[in-house]
């Protein structure tokens, strides 16, 4: 995975519209999928419009500082946080890597709609090219169906 894949990925996995009910969904997927896939627990952040919609924590994983770092970046940055990992020697992010405030690696991505970071959806507890792998899996099943459905 490289710069390019991830800037396919934020172009294309683009919201129309963003609830409560879809964060849920959102959320349930991601611990299906890791359940699946992996064998340790993860940590859930779904923020959208200024609030907390879901913070979930899989059985077995501890609080983790990360989901509000992951969250940070992305609302910042209006990238995934993967994209500032591949873009942290530019810019303003050289400074965000000697600041606890910010993660410069995977398991953040954004909330898109019309164009607009609205919010961001993150997960902890895998190393962190898996991190922003699951949410990417996750939204690509999901965005997918709700094409279908419209």
């Amino acid at each position: 995975m490289d710069i390019n894949d991830v800037i396919a990925q934020e172009r294309s996995l683009v919201f129309n519209k963003f609830t409560s009910d879809l964060a849920l969904n959102i959320t349930n997927e991601i611990n299906k999928f890791v359940k699946e896939k992996y064998n340790d627990p993860v940590a859930i952040k779904i923020y959208y419009e200024g609030k907390e919609i879901l913070k979930f924590l899989m059985e077995g994983r501890k609080k983790s500082p990360w989901l509000e770092r992951k969250n940070t970046t992305v609302l910042e940055s209006e990238h995934s946080s993967l994209f500032v990992y591949f873009k942290r020697n530019e810019n303003d992010y050289q400074s965000w890597a000697e600041d606890e405030t910010y993660a410069i690696c995977g398991g953040g991505f954004p909330i898109k709609i019309s164009g607009k970071v609205k919010g961001a959806i993150s997960v902890s507890g895998l190393d962190h090219l898996s991190d922003h792998q699951v949410i990417v899996e996750v939204l690509k099943k999901i965005l997918h169906k709700e094409s279908i459905e419209e």
